[in-house]
C-alpha cells in the first residue's frame, strides 16, 4: 500500500510547471470521453468482479452502459448535423 501511494504521489505534475504533459494538445470529444470512459470502466469491471468486488462491479457496469449509450447518443447527434 505505501509503495501504491508513493507511485501515485510520483504522477503527480512538478508545482514549478504550468503545463502538464499529460494534456493532449486539444480538448476530448465528448464521444472520445465516452469511448474511453467505456473500455475503461469495462476492464475495472472485470476486476472487481475477479476480486468478488460485488458491488462496485455492479456499479462499473452501470457507468458502462450509460457511457455506452452516450456514444450511441453522440453518433446519432453527428450524423443528424451532417
Amino acid at each position: 500500500m505505501k509503495q501504491k501511494a508513493q507511485d501515485l504521489a510520483s504522477l503527480k505534475p512538478d508545482s514549478d510547471d504550468n503545463q502538464d504533459d499529460a494534456t493532449p494538445d486539444r480538448s476530448m470529444t465528448p464521444l472520445e470521453a465516452a469511448s474511453f470512459i467505456e473500455s475503461m470502466t469495462a476492464e475495472l469491471r472485470i476486476m472487481a468482479r475477479d476480486t468478488k468486488l460485488n458491488t462496485l462491479s455492479y456499479f462499473l457496469e452501470m457507468a458502462r452502459v450509460e457511457a455506452s449509450a452516450e456514444i450511441v447518443r453522440q453518433a446519432r447527434s453527428s450524423d443528424d448535423s451532417q
